[in-house]
């Protein structure tokens, strides 16, 4: 008998749904044996952080800049006791107004394994994210994915301090030559994106406002702030103290858990030190409440306000934040206290509070133009997940107590942990911290004003009490029309959470993707997206 003839047959993954041609059968003289190949097609799997979960250097130094997987080194620059808010402004955002090129992503990190080294993990906080890239890359597919499909895990680090809409541009840039590089060794059309909160909102950007929707295959968003987050607006007021007797984290900053309470001071205790940093971010100013946020509920008002007399208002009236409270100067209900954009030096104070007041405005600018030119939109094989098991604010309630004049040095060391603001009877700000009649209760009838101090009005924002993550309302958190995010055809479609997640407490903002549910559900809804991708081009 002759030697065994091979018979090889390369096949697109797509011939493996119907029969194949070109088999051969054995003739008596020899045994055929038929060789299938089958020619997968590469999917790249890109994970797009949250704010300040990308690692950053300077520019010009090349020197480090921001790195949560350094503890070290983030409360050697941003924990000091005597930091002050300029200089603290000046570490993130530079001397003056915001500037894109002031920060890069660092892509050296030694925590990486050396198989991410050239996909781009380096760029992002391994303490946060190594857990999902990890999950995804080790990952056994089933089958017939496993034999169609190539699914490369990659990681986008960007400078999260600049615009949402600028990151998604490079963001698309991104996926263009990761598909072009891989499709010079084989097929690959299309990426799939996973996002973590800010996350979500570059990638998009990048499918609506840069054309990579083709591209993009589907998104799973995991505690996207979809249109926006009061945790923001309540940090540019109090800063990052405790307004219920616990830590939560701010915005989805991935630092909180670096040294348990000093951790706090990395960003700011007080409101101002908040401010200076976020007013002068385009991407953290895109993270207030925008034109379509409402709260849990389905309010648009998301924000009251008690009045001295005891009157409220609710806010915004016309589905404009920005002109009715962001861009209010006077109100206690205002965003920024114009005084707290900029140090303040012996001379030209007034200039250079006027200058920080337009750069701000021109920060909100953009972030308004982001808001509208993004809307609601969301690619259309979008799946999301998010929390509603924490504490968190949905809507902001801002209180004026009334407070004798003379009990004033009892409740000025409640600046920043519950009251952010205090006015006299005129309602004129009062600078409780350098009035010196405000240090010794004794000296208070000796006050030139003594008449307008009587009373005093002290606001504070009322502790969040609406369900989320910490930081992402639910309202947010499903604003937009995504597809379910269950696949494992449980009771009412519903996904079971991980016991040991609920023990150690890990379902919260910054830390979601380092729990075996925020996993599952992650792989789940990629083996969906590729299973819908087969029925639609093989019809199987």
């Amino acid at each position: 008998m002759q030697a065994d003839q091979i018979n090889r047959i390369e096949v697109d993954w797509q011939a493996l749904f119907k029969p194949i041609a070109g088999l051969q059968s054995s003739p008596e003289s020899a045994r055929v044996i038929n060789e299938i190949v089958i020619k997968p097609e590469t999917i790249p799997i890109i994970f797009v952080p949250g704010i300040m979960g990308s690692r950053l250097k300077y520019t010009r130094e090349k020197a480090k800049a921001w790195d949560p997987d350094d503890p070290g080194f983030m409360l050697r620059k941003y924990g000091r006791f005597f930091l002050t808010p300029d200089e603290r402004k000046t570490s993130v955002v530079g001397r003056q107004s915001h500037d894109s090129s002031y920060l890069e992503v660092d892509p050296v990190s030694l925590k990486i394994p050396a198989s991410g080294k050239e996909r781009g993990w380096a760029g992002v906080a391994w303490s946060f994210y190594g857990g999902i890239l990890k999950a995804l890359s080790a990952h056994q597919w089933p089958e017939p994915l496993n034999a169609c499909f190539n699914f490369p895990v990659y990681a986008f680090g960007y400078n999260w301090t600049d615009s949402n809409r600028e990151s998604g541009e490079k963001l698309a840039a991104a996926i263009k030559k990761i598909i072009d590089d891989h499709a010079m060794q084989g097929k690959c059309r299309q990426v799939i994106l996973v996002t973590h909160s800010m996350g979500g909102l570059v990638a998009r950007s990048a499918c609506k406002l840069h054309g990579a929707e083709g591209s993009v295959l589907g998104v799973v968003h995991g505690t996207q702030p979809a249109t926006g987050a009061p945790a923001a607006y309540q940090r540019m007021k109090h800063g990052n103290r405790d307004l219920d007797g616990s830590l939560w984290d701010w915005l989805c900053h991935p630092i909180s858990k670096i040294m348990e309470k000093g951790a706090e001071r990395v960003l700011g205790d007080e409101g101002q030190e908040v401010t200076v940093l976020l007013a002068h971010m385009p991407g953290g100013l895109e993270l207030l409440p925008n034109q379509l946020y409402k709260t849990n509920d389905g309010n648009a008002q998301w924000l009251s306000y008690e009045r001295a007399d005891g009157s409220r208002i609710a806010l915004p009236r016309q589905s404009d934040p920005y002109a009715e409270i962001y861009l209010e100067k006077d109100a206690p209900y205002r965003l920024v206290d114009p005084d707290w954009l900029g140090g303040k030096s012996s001379s030209g104070y007034e200039k250079q509070v006027r200058n920080a007041w337009k750069s701000y405005s021109h920060n909100l600018n953009l972030a308004k133009s982001f808001h509208d030119d993004l809307a609601d939109y969301i690619h259309p094989e979008s799946f999301q997940f998010y929390s509603t098991a924490i504490k968190t604010a949905d809507k902001i309630k801002i209180i004026g107590h009334k407070i004798p004049g003379q009990h004033l040095y009892y409740y000025k060391t409640m600046q920043g942990t519950r009251y952010f603001e205090f006015r006299d009877s005129q309602n004129n700000r009062l600078d409780v911290q350098n009035d010196p009649f405000f240090e010794d209760p004794t000296s208070f009838d000796q006050h030139p004003r003594r008449k307008e101090l009587l009373i005093v009005y002290a606001y504070a924002v009322e502790p969040p009490s609406g369900l989320g993550d910490g930081t992402v309302p639910d309202g947010s958190g499903r604003a937009l029309n995504a597809k379910p995010s269950y696949y494992d055809k449980g009771a009412n479609g519903t996904v079971d959470i991980d016991a040991q997640d609920e023990q150690e407490a890990a379902r919260v903002h910054d830390q979601i993707f380092n729990t075996s549910t925020a996993q599952h559900i992650t792989l789940k809804a990629i083996e969906n997206l590729c299973k819908t991708k087969i029925k639609n081009e093989t019809g199987a």
